[in-house]
């Protein structure tokens, strides 16, 4: 059992806590028994876990498996109240784009989501209705944050994503894919969502309540919105993003 907060193995958990060791490593940070099941479902590399002696253990994972006490565990938590396990694991690799074009049918773009709660019920929204694959634009948030991870409850291994840095990086991934129709949610202007005509392969767009979607985007797409009492100016990019990507599952399905 490890006891001492100094201990590498630790010190070398705590400092996946930040994105620059993450990306440098290529390792996550995975806490509590959903995520890690979802993470095992989806084929992720475990590199090693760490549990409370009380914890029950997932089988075949016992020879990875180091116990440790309750203040070690709340060093390496991510949250106040530590859960009896967490594991590391390796990154998800990045699809190659070409992977993405022929499995396309129904994406997902967050562009300059910053909160990890809102990514991750965005992930879970996105495993209800069938998301292909999800694209991220910077300034996102890290989608294998521990935060994003958790607030998921794993889920967000379920889905393939692929990051851009830039927009253009983005519109030239969009101009590559043969009938892909891009919808840009607005809370102002467009089409209401129930009138949309989707077509066949479509890229739904949501933006940060903050920035919104950048301009050269929303110029190459169409925009939609949700109707709503004249009083309420917009809605959370988590709940507007379910009730769209909702409308849009049913639509798809109608074809």
């Amino acid at each position: 059992m490890i006891t001492s907060v100094q201990n590498p193995e630790v010190k070398g958990v705590v400092r996946l806590h930040q994105k620059k060791y993450r990306d440098e490593e290529g390792l996550i940070l995975i806490e509590g028994y959903h995520a890690l099941e979802e993470a095992i479902k989806a084929g992720l590399s475990i590199q090693t876990i760490f549990h409370l002696a009380e914890a029950k253990m997932i089988d075949g994972l016992v020879n990875q498996a180091i116990a440790v006490s309750e203040a070690v565990m709340k060093k390496m938590s991510t949250t106040e109240t530590p859960l009896p396990i967490l594991a590391t694991a390796l990154k998800p690799k990045m699809p190659s784009i070409e992977v993405f074009e022929k499995n396309i049918f129904f994406a997902l773009g967050l562009c300059g989501l910053q909160d990890p709660g809102n990514m991750g019920t965005i992930a879970r929204s996105a495993c209800a209705f069938h998301i292909d694959a999800i694209l991220t634009l910077s300034p996102s948030v890290d989608p294998y944050s521990p935060k994003v991870i958790r607030s998921s409850t794993g889920l967000i291994f379920r889905k393939p994503i692929l990051e851009f840095s830039q927009a253009e990086q983005l519109l030239h991934w969009v101009q590559g894919i043969e009938g892909l129709t891009c919808w840009a949610a607005d809370p102002h202007e467009g089409v209401s969502y129930r009138q949309a005509a989707y077509g066949r392969k479509i890229l739904l767009l949501l933006g940060a309540e903050a920035h919104g979607i950048p301009e050269a985007i929303l110029q190459s797409s169409n925009r939609l919105h949700i109707p709503m009492a004249p009083e309420v100016e917009s809605l959370n990019v988590a709940t507007s993003g379910a009730i769209l990507m909702s409308e849009i599952y049913q639509a798809l399905n109608a074809l």
